[in-house]
């Protein structure tokens, strides 16, 4: 009983020290934390750098539509070849600095995934690009002695009207750089002050709760060890039913085996993929018998070069855990079969390991797979032949738009200025009564040439809509045209609406409005045209009904090839509407009128 005692004693001196150690271990814990939580504080500062340059961004966009400016004035032009260096300057420095911020940008998203920036970065890139290519293209041309002033102010304009626009998505960028910055020192402090509180509670918890009632349980334990010996040669009696009980474990061990031989697709290999053994199945799928001992796996299974390493690459570096991968080979009768292989380590008693190769046949999910992506390869590009047709539609209807823009200004207003010009010319003033006459034609004139101008200029897109909204360019619209063809046309706003949209948006609605009313004006020969607006909660809708005598929809091909055909008017009010995401609803009965609505998602 002594010696009981004494090896007690023993044990538990052995387990206070272990207790002293780690208790040493995560006092160390505590301190290696608090280090790197402070020398990962202090990485922070590259932030204010990403800031200060965001900053500047704003600065240099605002210089290079200033030296832009000065470089195209006539006066400033004298003195190019100062503003030249100095432009091309800015621009190298704005772009290098862009390319900065992705770069950055880039490497946080590896790391903490900033959405957000990659977002913002998403919208701000036509801009700079837009804003980029045109500050090229006019360094190059002020370069050259012959400056266009055509040419350049198309370049000019494409630059201001997008530099307000990098500026406010700029702005954004830099508060939310500022604002992700401010919210990762923030996060950080807080864990570490809850991580230093939690390892302060669990030493006390550790020494009062755990070190002592387990030292104390382990001195007890031992007790009962001691005791056990005795009862241990009573249970030596009872080996000999265990070794019974064995043997028949181990005949059932085989007879598994056997059946997984039988069943499964398997190999045992080494480290540098030799076998060892292999199932039966997967030796008659390879058509082996008993001669594959010895040699290698990715040899036997005709696999090719590339994967033939890849697979040899994986068994030899397989140190432990589950590798899974796909191999194709080829077996004697040449045909092809895809494996899912999945490689475990195997660790024996003897400290030496080998590695369990499974596989599992694959090949009819590879064909479905590769079904799959044929087809989706097909619909692609039929989706990409259609948008190119479309695209090709919308460009030759903006160049008609022009086209007959111009022959209005040219048939209609351009004689009236040349008639005008010569009547003017004409006028003799010895002769008062002839001159009388001829004031009095030139204020009609006058007059038909203001409302000449007004119908050839009415088309393009109106101050209201620019400075109040859908809802007033609309009403105005159908003022203008009621007093300029003289059509009963009216308009109501049944729910008062004045809300804003995007400028997009906006000018999509309008311009189909405008055509669907223009197509009623022009072809419908109706008494009256209504133009009604209403919403909700979550949808605006725009209706234009008139009496006229309507035509059968499904007389209007759905995609016209070219003007001649008809229906380009139709096509392009359901391609706008398609861009904004918003819906078109065409009604239309012979000799009972057409109904055409609007309907956009608030």
């Amino acid at each position: 009983m002594t010696k009981r005692e004494s090896l007690d004693h023993q044990t538990f001196g052995r387990l206070s020290k272990i207790y002293i150690i780690a208790l040493g271990a995560i006092g160390l814990f505590t301190i290696g934390a608090q280090f790197f939580i402070q020398k990962y504080l202090n990485s922070q500062i590259d932030d204010s750098r990403i800031i200060n340059i965001s900053g500047r961004q704003r600065m240099l966009s605002q210089k290079i539509s200033k030296e832009v400016l000065l470089l195209s004035d006539f006066e400033f032009r004298k003195s190019k070849s100062e503003y030249i260096p100095e432009l091309e300057a800015t621009i190298e420095l704005w772009r290098e600095s862009h390319e900065v911020l992705i770069e950055y940008n880039e490497s946080q998203r590896s790391t903490e995934d900033s959405t957000e920036i990659q977002k913002m970065f998403t919208v701000l890139d036509p801009y700079f690009q837009t804003i980029y290519q045109n500050s090229l293209t006019i360094l190059n041309l002020a370069k050259t002695d012959t400056v266009n002033q055509n040419r350049l102010k198309s370049h000019i304009h494409a630059i201001i009207a997008k530099e307000p626009l990098f500026l406010q998505q700029m702005d954004a960028i830099v508060f939310q750089y500022d604002k992700e910055a401010k919210q990762k020192v923030a996060s950080l402090k807080r864990i570490e002050y809850i991580l230093f509180g939690l390892i302060i509670l669990i030493l006390v918890f550790e020494f009062f709760l755990l070190f002592r009632p387990v030292a104390l349980s382990i001195k007890k334990t031992i007790s009962n060890l001691l005791y056990s010996q005795q009862k241990a040669q009573d249970m030596a009696a009872r080996a000999g039913e265990l070794r019974k009980v064995q043997e028949q474990n181990v005949q059932e061990l085989l007879a598994l085996t056997r059946a997984i031989d039988q069943t499964l697709l398997y190999a045992r290999v080494d480290e540098d993929g030799m076998i060892k053994s292999l199932g039966e199945r997967f030796a008659k799928l390879l058509d082996k018998k008993q001669e594959y001992e010895n040699q290698n796996l990715a040899e036997l299974m005709d696999l090719g070069e590339v994967e033939k390493n890849r697979l040899l690459t994986l068994i030899s570096q397989n140190k432990g855990g589950v590798f899974n991968e796909e191999f194709e080979f080829k077996t004697k009768s040449r045909k092809h079969i895809w494996l899912d292989i999945s490689i475990h380590t195997i660790y024996k008693e003897s400290g030496m390991s080998e590695r369990l190769v499974l596989c599992s046949d694959i090949s009819k999910r590879k064909e479905a797979q590769n079904e799959v992506e044929r087809l989706n390869a097909s619909r692609y590009k039929e989706k990409e032949e259609l948008q190119k047709s479309n695209a090709s539609q919308i460009v030759e209807a903006q160049e008609e738009e022009r086209k007959r823009i111009a022959k209005e200004i040219h048939d209609s207003i351009g004689q009236m200025l040349t008639a005008l010009k010569f009547n003017i010319e004409s006028i003799n003033l010895k002769n008062i009564e002839k001159t009388t006459q001829k004031i009095e034609g030139l204020k009609q004139l006058s007059n038909d040439l203001i409302q000449g101008t007004r119908m050839a200029t009415f088309n393009l897109t109106p101050p209201e809509l620019k400075d109040y909204g859908i809802s007033t360019a609309l009403q105005k619209m159908v003022k203008e045209l009621s007093k300029l063809t003289g059509k009963n046309i009216l308009f109501e706003n049944k729910s008062d609406f004045d809300q804003r949209f995007d400028t997009l948006v906006e000018t999509n609605l309008y311009r189909v409005t405008q055509e669907a009313v223009n197509n009623a004006i022009k072809y419908a020969n109706s008494d009256f045209i209504i133009v009604t607006i209403n919403h909700s909660n979550t949808v605006l809708s725009i209706t234009i009904d008139d009496n006229g005598k309507g035509f059968n929809i499904k007389d209007v091909p759905s995609k016209p090839s070219n003007n001649a055909e008809g229906g380009m008017g139709l096509f392009f009010m359901k391609e706008r509407m398609n861009y904004i995401n918003g819906r078109l609803f065409i009604n239309s009965t012979p000799e009972k009128g057409t109904r055409i609505t609007l309907n956009y998602n608030l």
